[in-house]
């Protein structure tokens, strides 16, 4: 049995949630506060950040969000990997990883995350700034954009079937979605494609989540959108 410590509006906590239901492990749940820092959780990770893996098992901490997934692959063998079958499929699902968790991260995700929620701790201002949030829409359409170019070839990011590529860009694309951030009309394909992985079943336990005095946009967890 494996304990994570998450936060529902944490991307990379939703990656490794969407991973372990796929691979059909289960896990309970503790949602930490990462920035109230407490002691308990420092000492699991110095760096202070979700999500963060307990195996029961062992007693082995586990850190980070990439970190997980390659752990949980590597312990979990007699399941379907979604890391790719050849090197060069492995290869291409991490690097689209490490877009959307790296790239796509600080150029658009942080900046709504900052504005929409983490301002309210940390800033004397309640108001998002509509400047920033106009800027990081900006970088969305690039990356929006990347998406409908490799969906012209592939059914899935990284190919034919899904993988953690998916994970990692679903999960961050739902974080802006909660908050009513992507205008769907103007990208059909990457709609199409965001809409398939909604619909999977692994998916259904992020669309439930909710923070505590911000209600989800009225499409966020709607299939047909």
């Amino acid at each position: 049995m494996y304990r994570l410590y998450h936060h529902p509006i944490c991307p990379f906590s939703r990656k490794v949630r969407t991973h372990l239901a796929a691979k059909e492990i289960g896990i309970e749940l503790v949602q930490e506060n990462f920035w109230e820092r407490k002691k308990e959780f420092i000492a699991m990770n110095p760096a202070g950040t979700v999500p963060v893996l307990f195996d029961n098992g062992n007693a082995a901490v586990i850190a980070g969000s990439s970190v997980i997934i390659e752990y949980i692959e590597e312990k979990h063998k007699e399941t379907k990997s979604l890391l790719g079958d050849s090197v060069v499929e492995r290869a291409e699902v991490r690097r689209l990883q490490s877009w959307f968790d790296e790239k796509f991260f600080h150029e658009v995700g942080r900046y709504v995350l900052n504005e929409r929620y983490f301002n309210r701790y940390f800033s004397a201002s309640n108001s998002p700034s509509s400047e920033i949030l106009r800027a990081a829409r900006r970088n969305l359409n690039s990356h929006l954009s990347y998406i409908e170019y490799l969906l012209e070839s592939r059914k899935y990011l990284a190919g034919e079937r899904i993988s953690v590529a998916d994970f990692a860009a679903a999960c961050q694309i739902s974080v802006l979605d909660y908050f009513g951030d992507i205008n769907w009309h103007h990208y059909a394909p990457a709609k199409d494609w965001y809409s398939l992985i909604k619909s999977h079943k692994i998916f259904s336990d992020i669309l439930k989540d909710r923070v505590a005095g911000i209600a989800p946009s009225e499409w966020y967890a709607k299939l047909d959108f």
